[in-house]
């Protein structure tokens, strides 16, 4: 795709990190970006770069809904464009061939592909095939095999499908391991057929593997390691990094797969050994900015394997570049009850630039260029400073209206 080319773009959801990250890269580019909102709370909600919102089902509660409503959308609407920015991505793959021929450009692996990396226990199969690192992992197939782990404690517990950090817990006792068990989402995940995860804990700091995938062939990669955690597991603080192994590692995997399309990993980095070890794959590209910024290219990228364009070489990887999402670190100090003292500390670094924020760049929050963005994240951020409690009323339980849920999962299988 040539330098300056402007596309009608549409994205699946409004309401992730990731898919404001992507409006982000694409409204500084001068694309014309149109969102499917869900409804619910949205960081996208007062943008001035999203020039058309369609109203639809919540991906959450009926992913074959949304679709219809997606039908409709691209048959109304002359879209270039269309980027899943989140697990819409499995959803498409299911019906591709469809979707792709309604003339919007689009990027998605076959449903087969997607499948082996959905189900968290299909993925540790692949990695095993492949000799990819990952931690020592198990399956159980039921509650007793559960409970039999107990002896080698700690370990994760992970359902077969989840998201945004959910459905996953740490046991460190044979008691909080009998509570797992006894969750409702684990006895429905047995009750389904499926197998959980039973992962021994790797320490060291979380990576974040990006990459970009044209008929099973490497387009684009970025990797970053987790500087401080954010709210439900995410990070609120980003290094770019640069990795051995890490480019071989997935490229492997996306030839394995034929990957077309966005593929991002989770990996935590053994420090003593400089060995990455693979803990998560997600069918989607998550939180682009560290990468734009880093030089990597991924949104223009993305762009150009949608509409069956060149991408070039791969650039050079940059190491060092530090972003931050304040709010999610604001989130991540109601979620902990560290209170307001810790909010308005963190509120005052950000503002004069000390710690972390002295040499980094706000990613989620474009405030010099989409000033109405940061009205929501600083309506909530002063409710939780005045009165800190109410985090508990405002902590999501339910899945975000852009996840797949393990019911919609189930949906899509069953689906003709």
């Amino acid at each position: 795709m040539a330098e300056g080319t402007r596309h009608r773009v549409l994205l699946t959801e409004a309401s992730s990190n990731s898919a404001r990250e992507v409006l982000t890269v694409l409204g500084r580019h001068g694309h014309e970006v149109g969102v499917m909102d869900g409804g619910g709370v949205s960081l996208t909600a007062c943008s001035r770069w999203v020039r058309r919102r369609h109203r639809c089902p919540r991906f959450a509660a009926d992913p074959l809904r949304y679709l219809d409503a997606l039908r409709e959308v691209l048959a109304g609407h002359d879209y270039d464009v269309l980027l899943p920015t989140h697990e819409q991505l499995v959803a498409l793959a299911r019906y591709r061939e469809e979707f792709g021929a309604l003339g919007a450009g689009l990027a998605v692996p076959s449903f087969a592909s997607v499948r082996r990396v959905q189900d968290k226990s299909a993925a540790v199969r692949l990695l095993g095939e492949l000799g990819l690192p990952q931690p020592e992992t198990a399956l159980a197939a039921d509650v007793k095999e559960l409970l039999g782990h107990a002896g080698r404690l700690p370990v994760y517990v992970k359902l077969p499908v989840a998201t945004s950090s959910r459905g996953v817990w740490l046991a460190e006792s044979p008691e909080r391991l009998a509570r797992v068990a006894a969750l409702p989402a684990v006895r429905d995940a047995f009750a389904a057929g499926g197998t959980v995860l039973v992962q021994r804990p790797v320490p060291g700091p979380l990576v974040m593997v990006q990459a970009l995938f044209d008929g099973g062939t490497l387009a684009g990669i970025h990797a970053s390691a987790r500087g401080r955690e954010g709210v439900q597991g995410s990070a609120s603080a980003k290094e770019s990094v640069v990795l051995p192994g890490i480019t071989r590692h997935l490229a492997r995997l996306g030839a394995a797969l034929d990957w077309h399309g966005p593929l991002s990993a989770d990996a935590v980095l053994d420090e003593r050994s400089g060995q990455v070890h693979y803990v998560d794959i997600n069918p989607r590209l998550v939180e682009p900015v560290n990468a734009e910024l880093a030089g990597a290219d991924l949104v223009r990228r993305w762009l150009a394997v949608s509409r069956g364009e060149q991408t070039g070489p791969l650039p050079p990887p940059t190491a060092g570049v530090r972003t931050h999402l304040l709010f999610a670190a604001i989130l991540r100090h109601a979620e902990t009850g560290r209170g307001r003292r810790a909010m308005l500390r963190e509120l005052v670094d950000a503002a004069t630039r000390r710690g972390w924020y002295a040499d980094s760049v706000e990613e989620l929050l474009p405030v010099g260029s989409d000033p109405a963005a940061a009205l929501l994240p600083a309506a909530v951020t002063a409710c939780l400073v005045v009165s800190p409690g109410l985090w508990r009323r405002l902590a999501p339980t339910a899945a975000p209206a852009h996840a797949l849920t393990p019911s919609g999962w189930r949906r899509l299988l069953e689906a003709p």
